[in-house]
């Protein structure tokens, strides 16, 4: 069974259609990189998945379930289910600037989930080990370089333990050295088989950790493949030009 499963997903915005008959799926230990030019409908494509933007048609299913289903979005318990089972790392980080490291992590276990102060806070702590990030749990976000903030964010994402990790363009406001942080956690997640669908521009990353690579153009996926084909023999013109490549 696919973890997330894509059918026929469209989505405008003001009468111009931004993704066209988007068909894909997800199975579990998947790491997918999503690559393409500006524009393409990549980050939407993510939103519309974590139902932060509502489709206009189309199917997507979430471990067997339907959140939306020919367009018809399921009734919201079955819609929060299955968004619950994705975590979401944004661009720009999204922490809460007035609420510690900690506090930007234990608030959303303890309201979500209800879980209890102590145990929010073990959990906090064990998570941002994992990122790096334990000795500046009670930092304030204002204190972080980007690259810290980014980690943060993932360990926040993680805390509600999802089984898929969404992840739109994770670097693109980063300096390269914090990049290289950013990638390192990443890459570490994935070793530790966490299924990752990662909309990104850092082709190292798509080439060496990804397992398959989807293409994005003009609000479709207009090739797929692993990371040997989709480099090595790109069997679009589209792709092979966003690539630098030459078809013969």
């Amino acid at each position: 069974m696919s973890l997330i499963f894509v059918k026929n997903l469209r989505k405008g915005f003001q009468g111009v259609e931004v993704l066209t008959d988007v068909n894909f799926q997800v199975d579990k230990g998947d790491v997918i990189a999503v690559i393409g030019p500006s524009g393409a409908g990549k980050s939407t494509m993510l939103r519309c998945l974590i139902d932060l933007e509502k489709v206009d048609g189309g199917t997507i299913e979430v471990e067997g379930e339907p959140l939306v289903k020919d367009g018809i979005y399921a009734p919201p318990a079955q819609v929060r289910r299955a968004t619950g089972k994705m975590g979401m790392v944004f661009q720009n980080f999204h922490l809460f600037p007035h609420l510690s490291v900690r506090r930007n992590l234990t608030m959303p276990l303890m309201k979500v989930k209800g879980t209890g102060k102590e145990q929010a806070n073990a959990l906090a702590l064990e998570t941002l080990k994992k990122v790096g990030m334990g000795d500046r749990i009670d930092a304030m976000p204002s204190t972080l370089s980007g690259g810290q903030k980014q980690r943060v964010a993932i360990a926040r994402a993680l805390m509600l333990n999802p089984d898929i990790m969404l992840f739109d363009e994770p670097t693109s406001a980063l300096d390269p050295m914090l990049t290289l942080e950013v990638l390192g956690v990443m890459q570490k997640l994935a070793a530790d088989h966490m299924t990752m669908l990662v909309v990104t521009h850092e082709m190292s990353f798509a080439k060496e950790v990804a397992n398959r690579i989807l293409f994005m153009c003009d609000g479709t996926i207009l090739e797929e493949g692993t990371p040997e084909q989709i480099f090595g023999h790109p069997k679009h013109q589209r792709t092979a030009d966003f690539l630098g490549n030459n078809i013969k």
